[in-house]
């Protein structure tokens, strides 16, 4: 018996170094998506109904380097972007530059199973008064979306949807923004507004990846107010 013990030993520190991984490793897998994208360069279009405005197919060009950098141009007309709920370049480093995640359980979101997680605003940071909730596919290592709620009854839903490209790279395929009533309803995470009720979706297609984008792309003189929106034209 004494010389089987330390097999049982080893054999029992095995199989924990096989478990499932735990709420922190599920979110280090996830931080780790996207690490080995260091630029890219993308087509975005457009689709939204906002409280007093509707927009149809409208085309630009997305540019991100890390960390978190982004510059958005119009291909034609100019670049309008919501404020509100959404999360561009690298939605995972923009999250987690922000926010503390507080693991709450497994969840559903969309009808997939997911772990939920509690956003809590990091020190120094300033942040809506809105109960906001992360939902992450254990899978895959993705963010599915997340909610936001106030006490004065908005809320805003964001979906996500990734794609495989080249084969390595998960990035962004689309991203949808659904907004619900209340003067004071939740804008994206850390932002305050009048976000009324509405909707807007961005498809992301055409990627460029690791192209080395110069640094001086996302260095832009100040735009007039109106002329765009979130990262719309400017350095973010």
């Amino acid at each position: 018996m004494s010389i089987r013990r330390p097999c049982i030993l080893i054999l029992a520190l095995a199989l924990a170094a096989a478990a499932p991984c735990g709420a922190g490793q599920l979110l280090n897998r996830m931080r780790a998506q996207l690490a080995a994208v260091k630029d890219y360069t993308c087509d975005v279009t457009l689709n939204a109904t906002l409280q007093q405005i509707a927009v149809s197919n409208m085309r630009m060009t997305l540019y991100y380097k890390r960390p978190n950098r982004v510059h958005v141009e119009a291909k034609e007309g100019f670049a309008l972007l919501p404020e509100e709920g959404l999360y561009l370049g690298d939605p995972i480093e923009e999250m987690m530059a922000s926010y503390d995640l507080e693991p709450l359980g497994p969840a559903a979101f969309q009808g997939k199973s997911c772990a939920k997680y509690a956003l809590r605003a990091k020190k120094g940071v300033r942040a809506a008064d809105v109960s906001l909730r992360l939902f992450v596919d254990s899978a895959l290592a993705l963010p599915l979306g997340f909610t936001g709620t106030s006490e004065q009854g908005g809320a805003v839903t964001t979906v996500f949807a990734f794609r495989r490209v080249q084969d390595k790279y998960w990035l962004p395929a689309r991203t949808t923004v659904t907004f619900k009533g209340a003067p004071d309803a939740p804008s994206r995470p850390g932002r305050n507004g009048s976000a009324g009720s509405g909707r807007a979706e961005l498809s992301f297609t055409n990627y460029k990846i690791n192209t080395g984008l110069p640094d001086s792309l996302f260095v832009q003189p100040a735009r007039a107010p109106g002329r765009g929106g979130s990262g719309a034209g400017k350095n973010r």
